[in-house]
Formats: structure tokens, C-alpha cells, sequence
């Protein structure tokens, strides 16, 4: 047998560092997707919500993508003084976890307009209170639906989030997508830092981001996507509909540093199964234990602040 080992010479093969970077666990626990009667378990109140989020933070989600139902669970609520009930319950219980919103704040209005009816109350009470109520704000960097995206207006959010040393988060369904933040942002030197490159899976809103299955077109996909990213991009994996888990997995062993899951996204547990989904934490003991078993730790909210290069 010896004789033969230099053949087959594994003792050469390198290490792979792919993931060898700690995990951010960012969970979504609601939006305004799904309903109770797509799963019961769905949480609409701000007592409900802020729940599931402080569970999912002691089980290992580092941050929260904000979202408020209204009393009836359709809508979001962007009343700024919920969102501050909300945020200050679960800040109370989680201080240092990090809050990314949603740039969807009054659509009536466009650009920088549209989003200071929510940064401009959070960030003051902010100043009063000695709390940072935002990190980061999801924006997206193309025109869909009631949404008009063209470049003097991604530059206005962006230098206005950017002001407040909010880091704006590109949700990146398409590849036009990353386009527009290549040409519009990054080569003319307006984003600071690395940008957040969150690559949209599944359903996710009104629209297919990506064909999640079947199999193997979403895996396809995905990797073409991460290979069309600016380089430095820091890479978020959002999956939605069955195949949430399997995709989310894809994005952990090839290395993304941030995935966002839960309850907005997704109802079913397995791509395979009807099972649905209990609670959000469910979902993120699932996506730590996968992770930790892959080899990859989860970051803290302290080690995201650096991780993103966000504002303390």
C-alpha cells in the first residue's frame, strides 16, 4: 500500500477557507407576505413580534430586519411611535442586537423624502434615549412595481442613510441590480465601505427574485449571482418559499457572510415536507446548528459591528 501513496497524494490537498469567516444570523420574523391562514403560527402583534425576536437573539440572531404589523396583519406599520415600542421592547432585553429596517416608509414620496418620516423620529429619540435604533436599511437598487429606482435617486438615499452612518443594505434580486450599485455607487466613489449585497432567492414579495427550484437552477443561479458581485461585496443569502433551507445552506458553504431568515419569507420547514414553520427560533437553532456543523461560528452583535463596518 505504501508504494502506491504517491498516486493518490491527499496529504497535498490544500485547505479551502471558504468558511472560514464567522456567520451573521439576521432574522426576519414577519412582513406582510404571509398570513395566519398560510400558517397559524405567524406573529402580528408588537407583543408577538418583539417575542419571537428576543428568543431568536438568545438562540443566536445577532440582528433584526424590521417589521410591524398593523392590528389585522396586512400591512406594515410605519407609524414611527409603534416601531419605537417595538424597538425599545426588544432593546430592553437585547441591547446590542443590531436593527436593520426596511426603506419602504411612505411610498407617496421618493428618494431621501420617503424615508425621513422613520430616520428622522428614530434617529432623535436615539440621541435622547443614548440607544441606536438603526444600523442599516434594506434599499432597493431597481425600479419594481410602485417603486422608481433610477440613479439620482439611489444616490439621494444613499448619501442621505449615509449622513446618519446608516448602512444601506442592497437587496439584489436581478442581476441589474448589481449593476446599478457597481456603476451608480461604487465606481463613482459614493458608498462608503464594502457594500451588503443581500442575494434575494424565491419568493419574496410580489415577484420570483430567482428560480429556487427545481433542483439544481437555483443552486445555478445563485452561484452566478456571486459571481457577478462587485469584489469585496459582503454577501447576505435571503431565501424564500420551500426550498428556503437547502438555498440557505448553499449560501453558508460558500462562504456568504450574512443570511436572513424566518417567518417573512418562508412557511414550510423542508423543501420536501408540509411542515410548517413553529416559531422563528426553530428556524435560526436550525441554521446555527447547520452552520456550527459546516465548521462556522456565529458572530456576535459586537463582532457585526465589524463584520459590516457599522457605526457604533
Amino acid at each position: 500500500m505504501e508504494q502506491h501513496q504517491h498516486l493518490v497524494p491527499i496529504r497535498e490537498d490544500a485547505p479551502d477557507y471558504t468558511m472560514a469567516k464567522k456567520l451573521i444570523i439576521n432574522v426576519a420574523p414577519t412582513g406582510a407576505f404571509s398570513m395566519r391562514s398560510d400558517n397559524p403560527n405567524q406573529p402580528y402583534s408588537i407583543k408577538e413580534v418583539t417575542n419571537e425576536v428576543i428568543s431568536a437573539y438568545k438562540h443566536g440572531a445577532s440582528m433584526w430586519h424590521v417589521h410591524i404589523r398593523n392590528e389585522e396583519g396586512r400591512a406594515y406599520t410605519t407609524e414611527a411611535d409603534k416601531i419605537m415600542e417595538a424597538l425599545d421592547r426588544v432593546l430592553d432585553e437585547c441591547p446590542d442586537i443590531i436593527l436593520s429596517h426596511s426603506a419602504h416608509v411612505d411610498p407617496r414620496t421618493t428618494g431621501s423624502e420617503s424615508l425621513k418620516p422613520l430616520v428622522e423620529p428614530l434617529m432623535e429619540r436615539g440621541a435622547k434615549m443614548g440607544r441606536r435604533y438603526i444600523h442599516t436599511m434594506v434599499t432597493i437598487p431597481y425600479t419594481r412595481h410602485r417603486l422608481f429606482i433610477v440613479e439620482p435617486i439611489l444616490v439621494d438615499i444613499v448619501t442621505y442613510l449615509q449622513g446618519y452612518n446608516i448602512k444601506p443594505e442592497f437587496q439584489i434580486h436581478n442581476y441589474v441590480s448589481i449593476r446599478h450599485v457597481d456603476s451608480w455607487l461604487l465606481k463613482p466613489g459614493i458608498l462608503q465601505g464594502k457594500p451588503i449585497m443581500n442575494i434575494i432567492m424565491g419568493f419574496h414579495g410580489s415577484d420570483f427574485s430567482a428560480p429556487i427550484s427545481p433542483e439544481p437552477w437555483g443552486r445555478l443561479y445563485y452561484i452566478s449571482m456571486l459571481n457577478n458581485l462587485p469584489p469585496g461585496s459582503i454577501v447576505g443569502t435571503t431565501c424564500g418559499g420551500h426550498s428556503w433551507l437547502p438555498m440557505c445552506i448553499e449560501g453558508i458553504s460558500l462562504g456568504c457572510e450574512l443570511v436572513r431568515i424566518g417567518m417573512e419569507e418562508a412557511i414550510w420547514l423542508y423543501p420536501h415536507k408540509d411542515d410548517l414553520i413553529k416559531n422563528n427560533v426553530q428556524v435560526v437553532r436550525k441554521v446555527k446548528t447547520i452552520a456550527k456543523e459546516l465548521g462556522r461560528e456565529i458572530a456576535t452583535p459586537q463582532e457585526v459591528v465589524q463584520l459590516l463596518g457599522l457605526a457604533a
